[in-house]
Formats: C-alpha cells, structure tokens, sequence
C-alpha cells in the first residue's frame, strides 16, 4: 500500500501541509515506510491545479491520501481511480501514515 501525505518538508518526520492544492510537497510512504517525496510542481499561484495534482498521485499508483482540506475536483478525480482520502488537522508524516493504515482518521467525502 502506498499512501500519500501533503507535507512542509520531505522527511517522515516532517509535518502535514493542510491544503493539498497547494502543499509544499507530497510524501509517498510504502508498507516498509520507504519513501519519496516530491515538491507540489502546481502550488504557484498561477500555476495551481489541484486535479493535475490529483493525476499525479493517480499516476503514482497511491492507494491513500491524508490532507487537511482539499476541493471538490481533485476529490472527485481521487475517488474515480479509488484513492481514499482521510482528513487530518496536524501530525507528521510517520504518524499520519500510521493512522491511514488503521483507518483512524476522518474520510473525506
């Protein structure tokens, strides 16, 4: 399973960035809790598109996605290829990461 975060930084102890649109990068955990982490190419102010952001997850092959807010069309475009969206307010990665798997925190829908 590999589950995507939006985060401040690119390191599983680095902390959630809120808005997916226009978060400072996506980390992408693995079962092992290998990651990668990308910054946001679309979080420019004239450049933010959050379903291409939504695409590349997709293209990813993310199964989950943990954010803090994020809007109706890049939703949409995550339910379509099946990608759980949890909502959370705060946390690291690694315990974000931790509560995806459990299945504790809020779906977004």
């Amino acid at each position: 399973m590999k589950i995507a975060v939006t985060a401040k930084g690119a390191g599983l102890g680095a902390w959630l960035d809120a808005n997916f649109e226009t978060c400072l990068q996506i980390v992408i955990v693995d079962d092992s809790d290998r990651f990668e982490a990308w910054m946001n190419p679309y979080r420019e102010a004239s450049l933010i598109d959050g379903p291409l952001l939504a695409e590349k997850l997709v293209e990813e092959k993310v199964d989950r996605l943990v954010t803090g807010m994020i809007s109706h069309p890049s939703l949409e475009k995550l339910k379509e290829a099946n990608i759980q969206v949890y909502l959370a307010q705060h946390g690291s990665i690694l315990e974000l990461v931790e509560a995806a798997r459990n299945q504790a925190l809020t779906l977004a829908e």
